[in-house]
C-alpha cells in the first residue's frame, strides 16, 4: 500500500496561451497528464517535447518548466502529492514523460475521477479520492517501469544490431544465409532481422549484396582486374551472375561503370 497524500488537484482547459517559467516544488511531487495538445517541458535541464497521452512526473526538488503551444495549447490535469520520507515517485534514472499509449484511458479516468470527487466534495470524498490517488500511483509506477524496461530492451537491441552489421563486414565475402548469420547469434531469424532493419534500414542478406557491390566497384575503378576475376575475388563463380546482380543494384554492367568512371576521373 502506497503512502503518497493528494495535496491539490487542478485542470487546464480552454487557456490559449499560458507558460510556467522555471520552479520547483520543494516538498512535494508533481504529476500531470497531457488531455489534448502540444508543448514542450524542461526537466532538470532536459528539454522534452509533450502531446496528448503523455504523463509528466515531477519528483519533488526537481526545477522544470513548461511551454504550451500558442496553435495547439496544452489541456492538461494535475496535482500534487506528499510522500514520505522525501521518496521518489519514480527512480530519477527513468525518463520523466511516459507515453501512456493503450492505457491512455485509464490514466485520464483516474484524473478524471479525482478531479471530480474533489471538486464536488461528497460524503467521504478525501477517502475516494485517496484510493483513487492510491490506484493512479501504482499505474504511474507500472508504467515507469515498463518504459524503462523498453528503453533498456532498445538499447540491447542498438547493441546486438551493430554486432550483427560487425559479423556481417568480416563474412559478406562467404556466401551465408540468413539461417547462418541466425545461427552464428543463436536466434531467431526473423528476430534477428527486425533488430538488424530497425537500426540500418535495410535485411541482412541485402547488406551483404550491397557490401560485395562497393567493393566490386572499388576493384573496378583502383584496379585492371578483369569482371571474371573480380566476381571471383567477391566469391561468384558465375561471372554472368554477377555483372546481373551488379546491373540491377548499380543500373549498369561493370564494364560500362569502369568505362565511365575512368573517363570522368583524372588521377593525380
Amino acid at each position: 500500500m502506497t503512502n503518497e497524500k493528494l495535496l491539490y488537484i487542478g485542470r487546464i482547459i480552454e487557456r490559449t496561451i499560458w507558460s510556467f517559467p522555471s520552479h520547483h516544488h520543494p516538498n512535494w511531487s508533481e504529476v500531470i497528464f497531457v488531455v489534448k495538445g502540444e508543448g514542450v517541458v524542461t526537466i532538470s535541464g532536459e528539454r522534452y517535447a509533450v502531446q496528448e497521452g503523455d504523463l509528466l512526473v515531477y519528483n519533488q526538488g526537481i526545477i522544470h518548466e513548461e511551454y504550451s503551444s500558442t496553435t495547439n495549447p496544452l489541456e492538461t490535469y494535475y496535482c500534487g502529492i506528499a510522500h514520505p520520507n522525501r521518496s521518489l515517485l519514480i527512480p530519477l534514472e527513468n525518463r520523466p514523460i511516459i507515453k501512456t499509449k493503450d492505457n491512455r484511458s485509464t490514466i485520464e479516468a483516474l484524473f478524471s475521477l479525482i478531479y471530480e470527487e474533489s471538486q464536488q466534495q461528497r460524503e467521504e470524498f478525501q477517502e475516494a479520492s485517496q484510493y483513487l490517488l492510491m490506484t493512479l500511483m501504482i499505474w504511474v509506477k507500472r508504467l515507469s517501469e515498463l518504459e524503462q524496461s523498453n528503453k533498456m530492451l532498445d538499447r540491447d537491441s542498438e547493441s546486438l544490431a551493430i554486432r550483427i552489421k560487425e559479423y556481417l563486414d568480416l563474412n559478406y565475402l562467404r556466401h551465408i544465409s540468413l539461417n547462418d548469420i541466425a545461427n552464428a547469434f543463436h536466434m531467431n531469424s526473423f528476430y534477428l532481422s527486425h533488430v538488424f532493419r530497425s537500426k540500418y534500414n535495410d535485411s541482412p542478406i541485402n547488406y551483404i549484396l550491397n557490401r560485395r557491390m562497393g567493393e566490386a566497384k572499388q576493384l573496378l575503378v583502383q584496379t585492371k582486374m578483369k569482371v571474371s576475376e573480380i566476381a571471383q575475388v567477391l566469391g561468384y563463380e558465375n561471372t554472368n551472375y554477377f555483372t546481373i546482380l551488379f546491373k540491377r543494384i548499380m543500373g549498369e554492367s561493370p564494364s560500362q561503370f569502369r568505362k565511365r568512371e575512368w573517363q570522368e576521373r583524372i588521377n593525380l
